[in-house]
């Protein structure tokens, strides 16, 4: 009789220990979902200085501040262009009320694109708001810009351009890299903005 009071007294014990572990195990795997993993710092935006669809100049000052979400295009692009403009637009939508976040469309044809026809390219997709900017200028600086600034196109032709978002932070580093064509990237990239809009001032 005693043996079987102390088998049942020893399953109890191991029962509660196991019940025990396993609530740590998943209080600490809570723990470790809720807290966000910094983005990566992948480099710093030199200065540059262009043109908008308004005429009015734009720097890297301007991006100061802000959550900025930036593509490469131009407005006779017959494919991915078109894709990556709508796609920027239903993110776009989500945050257009929030005044630390701005988008940049900057074209790789600036001796086509003037700021008419960017404007003219910008209210094809009911875009008049000047959160969203397109930026013309000298070809050699946009190249430069494209290629050592953010890191993406190619060295020796400016067309041929990324298909790749960028995001950057208010204090102009760049923080993620999300294809246009990739459904992953696309939901990565909605998350990181939240993220970095919340650490913000």
């Amino acid at each position: 009789m005693r043996d079987k009071f102390r088998f049942v007294v020893i399953l109890l014990v191991f029962l509660l220990g196991t019940l025990a572990l396993a609530r740590q195990i998943l209080v600490g795997r809570d723990q470790d979902t809720s807290e966000k993993i910094a983005l990566p710092i992948l480099g710093g935006i030199p200065k540059f200085e262009l043109i908008d669809q308004y005429s009015d100049s734009f720097s890297a000052d301007n991006l100061k501040g802000k959550v900025t979400l930036t593509d490469f295009i131009f407005t006779t692009c017959p494919s991915v262009c078109p894709m990556m403009t709508q796609k920027k637009l239903k993110v776009f939508r989500r945050h257009q009320n929030n005044s630390k976040f701005q988008s940049l469309s900057i074209t790789v044809n600036p001796a086509y694109d003037s700021p008419e026809r960017l404007k003219t390219y910008a209210e094809s997709y009911g875009i008049e708001d000047k959160k969203w900017l397109f930026l013309t200028g000298d070809e050699k600086k946009i190249h430069r810009l494209a290629w050592e600034g953010f890191k993406v196109g190619s060295k020796t032709e400016l067309v041929n351009h990324s298909p790749y978002f960028i995001l950057s932070d208010s204090q102009q580093r760049i923080r993620g890299y999300y294809n246009s064509d990739d459904q992953y990237a696309m939901k990565k990239l909605k998350k990181e903005i939240i993220q970095l809009l919340n650490e913000t001032n």
